[in-house]
């Protein structure tokens, strides 16, 4: 039931296939949020540098820009900005890209409308502020150290038989 309601919000983002990017997760919803939100910091950190790549025309660094989108969009389950993450490498490659520099104006196009379609999806996902996810997860506030207390207990009592 809670899968098909996260769908439902991920119908926002059409870029995605939630089910392959949730069980990529492991199921796991805070995880697979907090990479959606790294990717989206990571296409924005970047936008300004492709967009002075395509000014000048220098590509250098391109490459790896790409590679590491592809790999980021198949993680998510963002199996076609994969793809075109991987054609602009191609391109690049073979030296297409300074033939036909609408092949990387249109993937930063791609770009720019897939992180509006992720910032739409954060505010309908209504996400905690990380400080606050941080204190409710953290295993040390909540954690029950009764049962360290037994297994020392158990261990020593085993040290002791085993030097005697």
């Amino acid at each position: 039931m809670r899968e098909s309601k996260m769908s439902e919000i991920f119908d926002c983002v059409p870029e995605i296939d939630y089910g392959s990017g949730y069980r990529y997760f492991l199921g796991n919803v805070q995880n697979y949020s907090q990479a959606l939100l790294s990717i989206l910091k990571s296409i924005k950190s970047k936008q300004s540098i492709m967009n002075m790549m395509l000014q000048t025309g220098e590509y250098a660094g391109l490459r790896s820009i790409a590679q590491t989108l592809q790999k980021m969009f198949g993680n998510i389950g963002a199996f076609g900005l994969a793809e075109a993450s991987y054609q602009l490498e191609r391109s690049l490659l073979n030296d297409e890209i300074i033939r036909k520099p609408e092949l990387f104006t249109d993937y930063l196009e791609s770009l720019i409308i897939f992180s509006d379609h992720l910032e739409l999806l954060f505010k309908n996902m209504n996400l905690k502020n990380r400080n606050d996810l941080e204190e409710e997860d953290s295993s040390y506030f909540n954690y029950d150290f009764t049962k360290t207390k037994d297994s020392i207990k158990r261990s020593s009592d085993l040290l002791e038989r085993k030097i005697l």
